[in-house]
């Protein structure tokens, strides 16, 4: 079996280092406050908070894990955290019961199938799912939880709230965790400017409600010693200036580390090669070759000005904006650049390091290097 996961959250001895970060979570919330993590895509945030989450539940802590990406609306919103909700009730009568008496226009539904399991669903009583449900719906963990007890929501790929900006969904949130006493929220997602301004400006109902943490590379050491000790133990034998070329190629991104060990290993568990440059180079071309349509497609579907500087990203992602970045990759105004970024940072394809921004996917960086 191929001992490089990615694509799904890491867990076991493939999750690596992020010691001092997930104890930081885990000391934080158990010290009463909420949290908020901030790195650019594929970083691994949500496999360290579930390595944390681990451990708050050891100590008996109620972890709901809830993950805004798949909320469309205020529908889907209040059936999929009812749903995080349920997964986490030990007496399910119980919990009907509280819906029931804390829910005006919601009523719960528990059948049994033929093995006598309940099953849980529910109805709407309006037409057209209202703000107060969902504000009554943000009550529940803490009507919930126990006496003595206390509660973590995780809410992953939270900047998704900002789709319900007219329903003034921020302020909602905020003012009832404020006004909650056993509840303590981690916030977490992949578009960190979004969320970067959600929690440092002052305008907005987030700021100043979490503790800002910020999730950087793996250190180098750590992963070579990863590496090394995953590929021996199919006795494939991969060097230190090996482990720091495959490290290089991938931008020292987690899931990409752990996307091209996979095809390396792919590569070489039948013949038990040792690792080289050059298998991992072949490897590459593999990766990038099976995603060639799609990353056609991606690149293609972009303005003329995106591609141009997408291409420039390819060569340095510093002083994007000066006279000197402009006439070389001979881009516009610094103001359309300013509007391109923040197109490609929506989408997900660009992201930014302090002042320096950088193609999220390395190996679509690859692919605009050697095709586009």
């Amino acid at each position: 079996m191929n001992p490089f996961s990615y694509g799904t959250i890491v867990r076991g001895d493939n999750f690596y280092d992020r010691k001092e970060e997930k104890e930081r979570i885990v000391s934080t919330i158990l010290g009463g406050n909420n949290v908020v993590l901030f790195a650019p895509r594929r970083y691994g945030k949500t496999s360290l908070v579930f390595k944390a989450i681990e451990e708050l539940e050891q100590q008996g802590i109620v972890c709901i894990y809830f993950d805004m990406m798949p909320v469309y609306s205020l529908e889907s919103f209040v059936l999929l955290f009812m749903q995080a909700i349920e997964k986490k009730q030990t007496k399910i009568e119980q919990f009907v019961k509280t819906i029931s008496t804390c829910l005006k226009n919601i009523r719960p539904k528990l059948l049994f199938d033929s093995n006598g399991k309940p099953e849980f669903s529910i109805d709407f009583v309006e037409d057209k799912v209202s703000i107060r449900t969902v504000a009554e719906l943000l009550d529940l963990p803490e009507k919930l939880t126990k006496k003595g007890q206390r509660t973590v929501v995780i809410f992953d790929e939270f900047q998704e709230i900002t789709k319900f900006d007219k329903y003034g969904f921020e302020n909602l949130l905020r003012s009832k965790i404020q006004q909650q006493q056993n509840v303590n929220y981690l916030f977490l997602g992949s578009k960190t400017h979004i969320l970067t301004d959600m929690f440092t400006n002052k305008k907005k109902p987030f700021y100043n409600s979490a503790l800002n943490m910020q999730i950087s590379t793996l250190p180098e050491r750590e992963t070579i010693n990863f590496l090394q000790r995953k590929f021996s133990e199919n006795d494939i034998k991969i060097e230190e200036k090996e482990c720091v070329y495959l490290i290089e190629k991938t931008t020292n991104i987690p899931y990409y580390i752990q996307l091209l060990s996979s095809e390396v290993w792919q590569y070489t568990i039948t013949t038990k090669e040792k690792v080289t440059k050059e298998i991992i180079d072949i490897c590459i071309k593999r990766i990038v070759g099976l995603k060639y349509d799609y990353y056609y497609e991606l690149f293609d579907k972009h303005s003329v000005m995106q591609k141009k500087l997408l291409k420039a990203l390819t060569i340095s992602g510093d002083n994007i904006f000066s006279t000197e970045y402009l006439k070389t990759n001979r881009l516009s105004a610094s103001s359309t650049v300013q509007k391109s970024v923040s197109i490609l940072m929506d989408s997900g394809l660009v992201d930014k390091s302090g002042n320096s921004y950088f193609i999220s996917d390395p190996f679509f960086q690859l692919y605009i290097q050697n095709y586009a």
